[in-house]
């Protein structure tokens, strides 16, 4: 049996498609809003975020939980709120580090001890799974050319690089770059591989002998091959060296735009990585296997 609508005469073939027709199709609403006895449609109510129309109160928050455009206004507000707390946090910061000298070198001092104990730990636990002396590897670096100790003029560290901290902070000032930092602790290990750990032959100077342990080889000042345990000693040269305060230094020009004004999906997008350079101290881990794929033989 047909239905007809009493507004529009159109033919339906059950209730809810007559039904759905009355809510939904504008020229049978429009003639509906003529009709003062028509309380349903008045009641009817468009969404405020995307404009679409006629809907119940029932329907528009189901409408609500899929509504694109409201969900991207209420993402953009929780980032807006994200970054107004981290300014506060930044403020509150700010203020904590103003206190008098003696509670600086304290905390200096403390922050020091926790260095040593953390890459203490990093030594011992590794020492405990090391068994075998890999002979190969250690060939292969005793065939690598020396450098002299005296300063070249390609900005490279000669061998004994752990010697020369002010040097490799002068590196990590002058050739840290965004695009580096852009690809977080990956990043780190493709800096130091670009420009701390090759001879102006290109020859290796550091170089992965167990992949799978994560265990380093370098000629030490003496000249003889000491190992560095999964890159504790190279992770703490960098942290020396400033890397972390250079990244916090130029991360906020990766999403900021030309006008000033920060970016949220370039920052959405760029501060976990510039985050993993920060907390290099606490897990290197992506930096030690970036740095194990790209001076393994």
């Amino acid at each position: 049996m047909e239905l007809i609508c009493e507004f529009c005469t159109k033919n339906f073939s059950n209730k809810s498609n007559l039904r759905y027709h009355k809510r939904t199709n504008k020229s049978c609403i429009a003639i509906q809003l003529e009709t003062v006895e028509n309380t349903e449609i008045s009641s009817f109510v468009n969404c405020e975020f995307c404009g679409k129309e006629s809907f119940t109160k029932q329907t528009i928050k189901t409408h609500y939980t899929r509504c694109i455009k409201k969900r991207d206004k209420d993402k953009n507000e929780e980032i807006k709120k994200l970054l107004s707390e981290k300014k506060e946090k930044d403020k509150e910061i700010k203020k904590l580090t103003k206190k008098d000298e003696e509670n600086k070198k304290i905390l200096s001092e403390k922050d020091e001890e926790n260095k040593k104990l953390q890459m203490r730990i990093v030594e011992l636990e590794t020492e405990n799974k090391i068994y075998l002396q890999d002979r190969e590897v250690v060939q292969k670096i005793a065939m690598q050319p020396k450098l002299s100790t005296t300063t070249n003029n390609d900005n490279r560290i000669n061998n004994n690089f752990f010697d020369n901290p002010e040097k490799i902070k002068q590196m990590v000032n002058e050739k840290l770059t965004t695009e580096y930092i852009c690809d977080g602790q990956k990043g780190v290990a493709q800096f130091a591989y670009d420009i701390l750990l090759k001879d102006e032959n290109g020859n290796m100077n550091y170089i992965c002998s167990d992949p799978s342990r994560h265990i380093f080889k370098f000629y030490n000042s003496e000249g003889n091959i000491e190992k560095d345990l999964k890159a504790a000693k190279i992770t703490n040269m960098l942290i020396n060296a400033g890397i972390t305060n250079k990244t916090l230094l130029i991360a906020p020009s990766l999403w900021t735009d030309d006008d000033g004004n920060i970016n949220t999906n370039k920052f959405l997008t760029f501060s976990p990585y510039t985050n993993q350079i920060s907390t290099l101290q606490i897990d290197n881990t992506a930096f030690r296997n970036e740095l194990a794929t790209l001076t393994s033989f």
